[in-house]
């Protein structure tokens, strides 16, 4: 038994709600799309949601663009879906917030324009009580350092997919370090790269970089 989406997907009556969220995807039907994420996304808390949603979806995506059956618009009207929902239910989980919290400035530095993720940390984040300061995708060094200044930033998180992204802009890198604690994660991260420019690599996982990145915070600042 089958029913139709608003632009007329059809969807079995008994398929899971990520098959139906890729049969909306796949029909360019946003209403019928958002409603299967409130459904994922029902009832787990932020981190939650993005372990067992967000990751493995994102992951999916990245499989489909690499065998082809994914489109460029389907890639960027079902990114911007999620980040939405992520958005709308971070505002629900968001922590109080005091005048005395750390504040993390989160970036993908220039030739990086995958911030999905690095998104994710910063939502979560802020569920923990870190004022948050994020710059999104390609965003230039001397951006992101004139920014960490300005916002009197406690750390600074960049995040890139490939270690070029990072080792482009070595030298402006480990100028910043000396100015901010820094942070580094996505696939282009390891030690070896973070001990280059001077940076801390984060854990791969997204909800223990977070748990980490906190740890680090309240020692430095003895607590908050």
């Amino acid at each position: 038994m089958e029913r139709s989406t608003h632009y007329g997907a059809r969807v079995n009556i008994g398929t899971t709600p990520r098959d139906a969220l890729w049969a909306a995807v796949e029909a360019f039907d946003a209403e019928a799309a958002e409603l299967e994420l409130k459904r994922l996304f029902h009832g787990i808390p932020l981190s939650g949601a993005v372990a067992t949603v967000v990751l493995p979806f994102l992951a999916d995506v990245g499989d489909r663009w690499e065998d082809g059956s994914l489109s460029v618009a389907h890639e960027h009207f079902v990114s911007e879906l999620v980040r939405r929902r992520l958005v709308t239910v971070s505002a629900d989980a968001r922590g109080a917030v005091t005048d005395d919290a750390p504040v993390v400035l989160l970036a993908c530095p220039a030739g990086e324009r995958h911030d999905m993720v690095l998104l994710c940390v910063a939502l979560m984040l802020g569920e923990r009580g870190v004022r948050t300061r994020f710059l999104g995708a390609d965003t230039p060094v001397p951006a992101i350092a004139t920014a960490a200044r300005g916002t009197g930033a406690d750390a600074v998180v960049l995040a890139a997919t490939r270690p070029t992204v990072f080792t482009a802009h070595s030298s402006a890198l480990r100028r910043l370090a000396d100015d901010h604690p820094l942070y580094i994660a996505g696939k282009g991260a390891d030690d070896h790269i973070g001990a280059e420019i001077g940076a801390v690599a984060l854990t791969a996982d997204p909800v223990r970089a977070v748990a980490e990145l906190v740890g680090a915070l309240a020692r430095a600042r003895g607590g908050w």
